[in-house]
């Protein structure tokens, strides 16, 4: 079967079956009619409104689902989003890496309360840095975009947006207190601990509030090997999960100056150290990282008879100790981003809401041993604008567009045009079409940067001759809502030109490419020096796809979900389609509320073949997962079960380059409010 034949009848096919079990379980349902409050979401528009009516394609994960999922760290909870990936990088051993609809992490915007996370160049290697930073318990919900939203935001998010959204402080004091513990089944480490606090309420009622959170989380590393490898090291001390020890600390101060405006100051710092020895085809590779972070952000809010405002400074100061402990080097780097943001909403008569704002970005970039004299630093500001056009009562248009200017690559507008049509009172259908731009990172683009790759055996430098990346992306979806039941599906289309990747590895001293493990070698095999790599442009790549999601309660006490991506890749320059894409991905979830204390949930997670190099693929498989929450009072929840129940792992030759999925795992876990 061709390609273009698969894209055209797998996802229709999968929809079709989707829809006629949905319809037929509707049927057991109506005597169980229940209405359900809607989800309002705010990271589309900047303004708050009904998630079906977004102008863009979304998952929102809650509170609640968060308390109740298996997986400690949010990454592991954003992986069950549609066409949210939570995969490890196999060059890290098991670091996380959360990428959207096939585009890679790098192309993962991570936002909390709108304000931007920036390590993109501190921290090359692994996005879950940026989720673990937020702990879970101050979490009101976030909000998962699926697709670019460059007019609005800018660059960062060519693949998608998380919004992490935090809670509001009340004046009643209140405390929640968790502690969870997981374990893998195989008895050789990976025990993964974590305890959190949050507690929030009134200094001074009605005008002063405060909101505190810690949590700290430690995984031991996973050693699961066992013998001696072909090279001769013991493949006992070899990591296949890193170890790691986290703190994240988040506190907020907010004040109602008036009733109509309010100032937030945000505080936040994580201090995060992973350690492994991964192994590779030829050897291993031992990496250190120590990751410490401060933000701060001081917010005002207005609220005025002519619309909202919104004014805030935040700065983040990123510092990755040892980042590159591998090989014969280690490189400490370090990133400050200061950022200022303005914007205003405006309601012009009933049919348009006017947002139009400003952003102004300076980041600096210090690489320890590698660039000398002043750090590296480029400022990005940008104007936007958006208009909320209601042109019928069926029909809304959002129609935006941001105008950045770049230090080095100048100036580059971003057009969206997005159109939402309430077809009938249960069905909406929407689509639009959008251009997003992202310029290359400190890390990429100035030519004294140096950073191990290779696993230790070639040097990674920054390539000052790149040209930013742009992409015009397509979107055609549709909602349909009943009163027990819904599913919305969507074909996507990404069209990506200057796509920055890695070029081939170089050896300045002579001699051929041995790989990774190897170095640079001359004719005998013998080793003569590290090799040498750099950033480059790929002329064009697509990603094009389709998704497909729905849920049902079938009976008070029985409900699904599930949810299907299928993606169709293709760097433009070579013909092939992209690595470590999968073609197939899907989730299925069944919860099952026998009494008011008790429910229960079991999960199926499907993934499809993907490709890892040039004759050498990842087969399909299956992991399920099953787990219980039991209420013992309105403060007391305990929660347990187990991950990965059928022990599902990956090939050997895999495993030998450094892949891995993470075992059978049990899990138990409380949260008291007080």
């Amino acid at each position: 079967m061709s390609t273009n034949s698969q894209f055209n009848r797998c996802p229709l096919s999968l929809a079709v079956a989707i829809i006629c079990s949905t319809l037929s379980l509707n049927a057991l349902a109506e005597q169980n009619e229940v209405v359900t409050d809607e989800q309002m979401v705010v990271t589309a528009t900047r303004t708050e409104m009904a998630l079906k009516q977004a102008p863009a394609s979304m998952s929102v994960i809650t509170s609640e689902d968060i308390e109740n999922s298996p997986g400690i760290t949010l990454a592991d909870i954003v992986g069950e989003a549609t066409s949210v990936e939570s995969d490890f990088d196999s060059t890290r051993a098991g670091r996380q890496m959360i990428s959207i609809r096939g585009m890679d992490s790098d192309y993962t915007l991570i936002m909390v309360n709108g304000r931007r996370l920036s390590s993109a160049s501190a921290i090359i290697r692994g996005n879950d840095f940026d989720l673990s930073t937020i702990p879970s318990e101050s979490i009101e919900r976030v909000e998962i975009i699926r697709g670019p939203m460059s007019a609005l935001y800018g660059s960062d998010g060519m693949g998608g947006t998380i919004n992490i959204i935090t809670k509001a402080p009340s004046n009643d004091w209140n405390s929640t207190l968790s502690m969870d513990n997981a374990t893998p089944g195989d008895g050789d480490g990976g025990q993964e601990y974590s305890v959190g606090l949050t507690s929030s309420g009134a200094l001074i009622e009605d005008e002063l509030f405060a909101r505190f959170s810690v949590n700290q989380t430690t995984r031991d590393a996973w050693q699961p090997y066992s013998g001696q490898h072909s090279n001769g090291y013991d493949r006992e001390e070899v990591t296949a999960l890193e170890g790691r020890d986290t703190l994240s600390l988040f506190g907020t101060l907010s004040w109602n100056v008036t009733d109509d405006q309010t100032i937030d100051l945000d505080l936040g710092y994580s201090d995060d150290q992973r350690d492994s020895v991964a192994e590779h085809a030829t050897g291993v590779n031992v990496t250190k990282s120590h990751v410490k972070r401060n933000s701060q952000a001081l917010t005002h809010n207005g609220f005025w008879a002519w619309g909202d405002t919104q004014v805030r400074y935040s700065r983040e100061n990123v510092v990755d100790k040892n980042a590159a402990d591998v090989g014969r080097s280690t490189r400490d780097v370090e990133e400050l981003t200061q950022i200022v943001e303005a914007s205003a909403t405006a309601d012009l008569g009933q049919s348009h809401t006017l947002t139009f704002g400003m952003d102004y970005q300076l980041s600096e970039l210090t690489n320890e041993e590698n660039i000398q004299g002043a750090p590296a630093e480029a400022y990005q500001g940008a104007l936007f604008i958006q208009d909320q056009w209601l042109m019928t009562e069926q029909l809304t248009a959002t129609l935006g567009g941001r105008l950045d200017k770049h230090e080095k690559y100048g100036e580059e507008f971003s057009p969206r045009v997005y159109l939402v049509h309430q077809t009938t009172d249960e069905l909406i259908i929407k689509g639009g079409v959008g251009k997003a731009f992202k310029a290359p990172t400190l890390t990429q683009n100035h030519a004294d940067y140096t950073v191990s790759s290779c696993k230790g055996w070639c040097d990674l430098v920054g390539n000052e001759d790149l040209n930013p990346e742009t992409s015009w992306n397509y979107e055609l979806a549709a909602v349909y809502t009943q009163q027990r039941w819904n599913v919305e599906g969507a074909i996507f289309r990404n069209e990506v030109e200057n796509l920055i990747d890695r070029g081939d590895t170089t050896c300045e001293l002579g001699g051929t490419w041995g790989g990774n493990g190897v170095g640079c070698v001359d004719n005998n095999g013998n080793f003569i020096s590290n090799g040498s790599r750099t950033y480059v442009n790929v002329d064009e790549a697509v990603i094009q796809g389709a998704e497909i999601a729905g849920q049902i309660s079938i009976t008070e006490q029985w409900d699904l979900s599930a949810n299907y991506t299928y993606l169709d890749t293709e760097d433009k320059s070579t013909g092939e389609e992209l690595l470590e894409r999968y073609k197939h991905s899907g989730l299925v979830k069944v919860n099952w509320n026998p009494t008011y204390e008790l429910s229960t949930f079991l999960s199926a997670r499907y993934r499809g073949e993907r490709k890892i190099e040039d004759n050498l693929y990842q087969d399909a498989y299956t992991t399920l997962d099953f787990g219980t929450v039991y209420y013992v009072n309105d403060s007391v929840r305990l929660r347990a079960g187990i991950t990965n129940l059928t022990d599902e792992a990956v090939s050997q030759e895999l495993e030998n380059l450094g892949y891995v999925e993470a075992p059978r795992t049990y899990y138990v876990g409380m949260t008291a409010d007080f």
